[in-house]
């Protein structure tokens, strides 16, 4: 038993069934605040086009290098790097054109994002038990930080973008724990994977995955190892993994073509501000204050709550450790964060990458004192824990199932594309590729444009055409006496034809 210098216990003598509630509680939080949201049939816009270009890949509509999303909207797809639709879309090509792909893909990118960063919680904290123990609040904080949960519901670049940056910084720290008496070679053949999943980041979602380039002298310069010589020399590999997978690529026809586009089309007008200049600056700033404001909130909260008990840390070395260790993620957390500062286009969920670092660097300064606290519980209390948790996890369970298959945020949206499916498509209605036009506001509907293509592969023109026989208006629209309405009910838009 550990006991802190009052004589009372210590965060070590905590119980099972505590611990046990602690990981119930995890499993509630993320049924209530993840999947309760991914059954439902909604999808913000952004994941329902990249699944739709997935879909339309694996049916050899576009290519890996040449994404196709509609033929009026993103015919070649040029806003991001392709990689992860051209991961997703093997999932079209195993289990076909069902929505279950795109969710269980988002399902399944949380959960290996999750077991990443349990592994890296373990790796920095080997052999403190009470940092281990603290595994479910530091999951805990970081799914309820920022836009976490609502990424990984609704299928966002930065669910793959976390993982590959996870494995980066994890390949680095193991490649750095003295407890393993990793050699030479071996430290080196873990920073090139490091520099291969650092590749693969920047193939996800461009320069905003190069962060973990700067681990290696970020973790020297908090633990002060391994040594300079040695982290220049990795970082140096590092970089040229990544220069020349990119030469690789850029000696293809296709690859480069499609490299081309992507600066063309995307990044250079991002940076210069060409394409929306909002969130930079002063807003970007609120925005990543904004996002920890959880994380910071817990941590502030627990330090004053529970700092009347005495817990501290009576090993030196083990305190240091931990300060190390909180160092080291908020640290990380801030090179994720300054690339996008400096865009002048910034939305709050570009500093997803960046939470879980920042979210587990504050639960080191608190989970001590919360296990500390949490360790001072009776029986009886600890008993009320146990059964009031798994009530919660039972209950978060229900509500998940009752929302399954449920429309949800999107229900308008998606009962317009259905109808107008309907009616422009009949009995051909999921796969009839057809297209109709558009008038007022309706073409910067982008909710309707992903679910009439992704659902029903139809695409929807900017402006009324002779060629074209449906014509979706709002009230603001005037139109000659060639076109009738077809009677389909539509909020707050009509369906017309010639």
């Amino acid at each position: 038993m550990t006991i802190s210098a009052s004589g009372a216990p210590g965060p070590q003598t905590l119980s099972r069934k505590v611990m046990t509630s602690l990981w119930i509680l995890l499993a509630a939080s993320v049924c209530s605040l993840l999947l309760v949201k991914l059954v439902q049939l909604s999808f913000y816009f952004d994941g329902g086009i990249y699944a739709g270009v997935a879909r339309n890949m694996a049916e050899g509509v576009g290519s890996a290098w040449s994404p196709y999303f509609s033929q009026t909207l993103f015919p070649v797809f040029a806003e991001h790097p392709p990689f992860m639709m051209w991961v997703e879309s093997l999932g079209f090509m195993v289990f076909g054109d069902t929505i279950a792909v795109e969710k269980s893909f988002s399902l399944l990118t949380f959960a290996v994002a999750g077991v990443l960063l349990l592994k890296m919680w373990m790796r920095l904290h080997d052999g403190d038990v009470v940092m281990q123990r603290a595994a479910p609040i530091a999951l805990f904080m970081v799914l309820i930080a920022g836009r976490m949960k609502w990424g990984f519901a609704n299928g966002m670049l930065e669910n793959q973008l976390i993982i590959f940056t996870l494995s980066a910084v994890l390949l680095i720290v193991t490649a750095y724990d003295r407890r393993l008496g990793v050699s030479s070679l071996s430290r080196i053949s873990l920073i090139a994977c490091a520099g291969l999943a650092i590749s693969l980041a920047v193939f996800t979602k461009g320069p905003v995955g190069l962060f973990p380039l700067a681990t290696p002298a970020i973790y020297w310069f908090c633990f002060r190892r391994p040594s300079f010589a040695a982290v220049v020399l990795d970082s140096l590999i590092l970089v040229a993994i990544v220069v020349l997978l990119f030469l690789v690529l850029w000696s293809f026809d296709a690859s480069r073509e499609a490299t081309q586009r992507y600066l063309a089309a995307q990044l250079l007008p991002s940076l210069a501000g060409d394409r929306g200049n909002f969130g930079g600056g002063l807003s970007a700033v609120r925005n990543l204050i904004g996002v920890n404001g959880y994380s910071f909130a817990i941590t502030a909260l627990v330090l004053v709550v529970f700092r009347r008990w005495d817990m501290a840390v009576p090993d030196a070395v083990l305190r240091k450790k931990r300060m190390q260790s909180a160092a080291f993620l908020l640290l990380v957390g801030c090179s994720a964060s300054f690339p996008i500062l400096a865009s002048p286009r910034v939305t709050n969920f570009y500093f997803n990458p960046s939470l879980p670092y920042f979210s587990t660097g504050f639960c080191v300064l608190c989970a001590p004192v919360l296990l500390g606290g949490l360790s001072r519980l009776g029986e009886r209390w600890q008993n009320r824990l146990w059964i009031a948790s798994s009530v919660v996890l039972a209950a978060s369970v229900v509500i998940v199932g009752l929302n399954f298959g449920r429309m949800g945020g999107d229900k308008q949206v998606i009962e317009n594309a259905s109808a107008i499916a309907e009616a422009v498509c009949g009995a051909s209605k999921t796969a009839c590729r057809e297209t109709v036009s558009a008038c007022g506001k309706v073409w910067e509907d982008w909710p309707l444009h992903t679910y009439l293509q992704r659902y029903y592969k139809v695409s929807m023109a900017p402006e009324p055409s002779a060629a074209i026989k449906y014509l979706v208006a709002d009230e603001s629209c005037q139109l000659d006496s060639t076109y009738a309405d077809t009677g389909v009910k539509l909020f707050p838009y009509r369906l017309l034809q010639h």
